[in-house]
């Protein structure tokens, strides 16, 4: 005899175990991968994945939303307690980060430009608060529900919500495991800055004279066609000077498209691989049992138990 509710819950619960078992060896992979790859300093670090190590440092300055705090990088949870049924558990119902804003990794030997879009950002809690009862509201995270559109209460009564903050700040040491790739200049952005350009020149009558070389009161295409060349000569210029100006001004540590492993972390290196050890070992035995649990349970639900 088949019965539909214990075969169906055992089935999620063994499709979950799996994932979670999965899950886990993708952690053990990434423990590897810092332990076995060496810490490169910037300077000798080549194309490619590579971990490196040094202080963070701002290219621009950033406030993070829960507390105001001055740092590099951040990232945010608002989650709010939901009871259904017997049921209980915290569900996320906003979150961001600045993880398109892009900071300096710096050791003694030169420094380069971290793009964190797409990282796994491994550090503690920074800040944290639990509204309750006799838990006032700060006026900073009020102010933040405002801006965000959220109810701190339903009808008469307050919302149970947490509020997590993680921060990289200036001058902090951090770990890095990522890819260092070329930052060409693309098309776009290549047309865009020629485009800006030629614009300004344009809108400028004294500009324009200069390259009236025959003084007739107007440009003509052949005259127009050499100050587009002397821009673009400009443009290759400034990219030229720029490399040599900065180590590594032309490469970028960020997501491969090969190894897509992306790390950022002020953990050291020993307490993250110890915690990754953690994190496989709980989501095998986890992965294990719930596997364990679905399985009996779609027997029962096949009447062979």
């Amino acid at each position: 005899m088949f019965i539909a509710q214990p075969f169906i819950f055992g089935l999620v619960f063994f499709g979950v175990g799996v994932y979670i078992f999965i899950y886990g060896f993708t952690r053990l992979r990434k423990k590897r991968l810092i332990e076995n790859i060496p810490t490169s300093t910037i300077r000798g670090m080549a194309m490619g994945l590579v971990e490196l190590c040094g202080k963070a440092k701002k290219i621009a300055l950033l406030k993070s939303p829960f507390t105001q705090t001055s740092c590099v990088l951040f990232k945010y949870t608002v989650e709010e307690y939901k009871r259904r049924g017997k049921n209980s558990q915290w569900v996320t119902i906003a979150s961001g980060d600045s993880f398109l804003s892009p900071f300096w990794l710096e050791d003694s030997t030169g420094k380069v430009k971290v793009f964190p879009l797409g990282a796994e950002l491994a550090c503690p809690r920074d800040y944290e608060f639990e509204t309750g009862w006799l838990k006032p509201l700060p006026e900073n995270l009020a102010g933040f529900l405002e801006t965000k559109g959220i109810r701190y209460q339903d009808w008469a009564f307050p919302r149970t919500l947490r509020f997590r903050e993680w921060l990289i700040c200036d001058d902090e040491e951090v770990y890095v495991l990522g890819s260092a790739q070329k930052a060409e200049l693309k098309d776009g952005e290549y047309k865009e800055k020629l485009f800006g350009r030629l614009e300004k020149l344009k809108s400028s009558p004294v500009d324009m004279a200069k390259f009236d070389l025959n003084k007739d009161g107007e440009v003509s295409i052949e005259e127009w066609d050499m100050a587009v060349a002397k821009i673009e000569q400009e443009l290759l210029e400034e990219v030229v000077r720029g490399h040599a100006l900065e180590e590594h001004s032309d490469v970028i540590v960020g997501r491969g498209e090969e190894e897509k492993v992306f790390i950022i972390s002020d953990y050291s290196q020993k307490i993250l691989t110890r915690r990754l050890l953690f994190e496989f070992i709980g989501c095998v035995c986890g992965g294990v049992i719930f596997a364990l649990m679905g399985l009996f349970c779609m027997l029962i639900g096949l009447s062979v138990i």
